[in-house]
């Protein structure tokens, strides 16, 4: 595979899991076919949350999740950029959350259109950015339905579901000591993409049950752990 913008693709850095369905190792995937990106779980405006209820946490350099997003774009040039849930952590009245939503959706709209999905800490976003912004329940591209995957869904008997919401890493070591990667969970009809936010330590698969109904029924095949710029997949035993 090669980008949009010419510029060939580290093999390292993205994995092809199904025809035309890309993992990168910056917490998306792609959908060739379609042209849509794909990211979960900003939770845009974590600290400031936490600071409008009375936890003091300090207040330091920006996840530049803006910078983030716009670098995917560069290099995929997707005709949609798709927001799987959880955008917000929680959608308080602070001018900075509103002005950082509102300054990122504004720079990817420049770029490809953009669709918003609600997550569970999304609720009363609309509240805070007004009534005409469009936040949908889940989005159908191609065979694929995006969701946040944090309740129960009916869908085509042959949709492929791609979801965040659990937050899903995997501890790996050598015997003597150990650490935790984000990673994304693969099905041969689900997928779950890791949190896009740098606060989001997650959840060890190994050691953590699922959150999410859709997941809790899935036999996931693999993880894909993300090792820095590189992807690595891990067969899970089948049980």
């Amino acid at each position: 595979m090669v980008e949009q913008t010419g510029r060939e693709i580290n093999k390292a850095e993205r994995l092809e899991i199904a025809p035309g369905l890309w993992l990168d190792y910056r917490r998306a995937a792609y959908l060739e076919r379609e042209r849509v990106l794909c990211v979960s779980d900003l939770h845009l405006g974590y600290t400031w949350a936490h600071r409008y209820h009375g936890q003091l946490m300090p207040v330091h350099a920006p996840d530049k999740l803006l910078e983030r997003l716009l670098d995917l774009c560069a290099d995929y040039q997707p005709q949609t950029f798709a927001f799987l849930g959880d955008i917000v952590h929680q959608a308080v009245p602070v001018s900075a959350i509103r002005d950082e939503f509102a300054s990122l959706v504004a720079g990817l709209k420049s770029k490809c259109g953009v669709q918003l999905i609600l997550g569970n800490h999304d609720r009363k976003l609309r509240e805070l950015m007004g009534n005409d912004l469009e936040l949908l329940e889940s989005y159908e591209a191609g065979r694929y339905l995006l969701v946040h995957g944090n309740e129960s869904l009916q869908c085509k008997e042959n949709a492929f579901i791609i979801m965040g919401h659990e937050h899903p890493a995997i501890s790996l070591g050598d015997g003597v000591s150990s650490a935790k990667f984000p990673c994304f969970m693969v099905s041969a009809n689900l997928l779950i993409l890791p949190a896009f936010s740098a606060w989001a330590a997650g959840s060890d698969i190994r050691y953590h049950d699922f959150m999410s109904p859709l997941a809790r029924n899935t036999q996931f095949e693999k993880a894909v752990a993300i090792l820095g710029r590189k992807l690595l997949p891990i067969r899970l035993a089948q049980g």
